[in-house]
């Protein structure tokens, strides 16, 4: 009777404890999504739900406890909070017109779903149907001092990376060499169009840390990502490395945009070259300009997606970007 007792007392400890471990990796999380100028969406007709792993993928319309809110009164901007598990979280919004209970109505049919990784309190903002893309990250570690493949693990951190996630605390953001043997490192993430920060970390022996980052204070990578895939390839220790560098203010005309045909630059007295590059960094046009006041470029013939342009002159180069139609 008495190991029977402290088998049971042992066992709910043990339960007790689980219990305990499991609370404390619950996090409050507030979605709050942008409904401005989403023409198919009436406030005073539609409702707004979520569903996602979380939610048990309820299907939108069927539980109240996932019908998001307008801030106030008359925003468009609504929320929703949730008490969810640390980890993964796939997840999308949905419309309901009336008492309508379906999958009809999302952001967007099938794949990919929004995903995030909870790891503490946090608001996460979305704009509607700005579906995410996968954007791959391409590393070249060649010339990295110190660096030892055999100890360090290679990590991204920044906005892009769970809000700043310290390297080497969620495996999802640890690049891993392109081929055994390999020092070029990448990683591929599922990303909606908005800038992001963003640097490289080594981490060694497995311990989660900020230090032995690529650059020390607030220096970061800043992207600004499409509604395409898209690859940035960078060097480690060189910010500026690749065509997405720092970000500029483009002071040429450049239409139209978005472009079938002909893409005009105006206003180019002092430029000497253009160059155009597609979102892998392939170089595809180049333009030598001597004393012109505008260039034509031809790009009937490239593939329909975003394009990166680059007008250099004696100062410089400033960065813009065109979609072509």
């Amino acid at each position: 009777m008495k190991k029977f007792t402290f088998k049971f007392l042992a066992m709910a400890m043990f339960f007790l404890m689980g219990t305990a471990v499991m609370a404390q990796t619950q996090y409050s999380i507030t979605f709050k999504v942008d409904m401005t100028g989403v023409e198919t969406f009436n406030p005073d007709t539609d409702a707004l739900w979520m569903s996602g792993n979380f939610a048990g993928w309820a299907e939108p319309g069927s539980d109240e406890a996932f019908k998001m809110a307008p801030m106030e009164t008359g925003s468009m901007f609504y929320v929703l909070t949730a008490t969810i598990d640390s980890g993964e979280v796939q997840y999308k919004y949905f419309k309901s017109s009336g008492d309508t209970i379906n999958w009809s109505k999302g952001e967007w049919d099938g794949d990919p779903n929004r995903k995030i990784y909870i790891r503490q309190d946090e608001t996460v903002e979305n704009m509607w149907a700005n579906k995410p893309q996968d954007v791959t990250f391409l590393l070249d570690m060649t010339d990295a001092d110190p660096f030892n493949p055999e100890t360090d693990a290679v990590y991204i951190a920044g906005t892009l990376a769970s809000n700043w996630a310290m390297p080497g605390s969620l495996s999802p953001y640890m690049l891993t060499p392109t081929e055994t043997g390999s020092l070029f490192y990448t990683v591929t993430l599922s990303l909606s169009a908005k800038e992001y920060q963003y640097k490289y970390f080594r981490v060694i022996d497995g311990e989660a840390s900020w230090d032995n980052g690529e650059a020390t204070g607030t220096t970061n990578r800043i992207i600004t990502t499409d509604t395409v895939a898209a690859t940035f390839e960078d060097i480690w220790g060189d910010m500026n490395s690749g065509i997405f560098g720092q970000p500029n203010v483009f002071t040429y005309s450049m239409y139209p945009n978005p472009v079938v045909t002909v893409l005009n630059i105006d206003n180019t007295s002092d430029v000497n070259l253009v160059e155009v590059f597609d979102v892998t960094g392939k170089l595809v046009r180049t333009i030598q300009v001597a004393l012109a006041q505008s260039v034509t470029i031809d790009v009937a013939e490239l593939q329909e997606g975003v394009y990166i342009v680059n007008v250099t002159n004696d100062k410089g180069t400033q960065t813009s970007k065109f979609i072509k139609n």
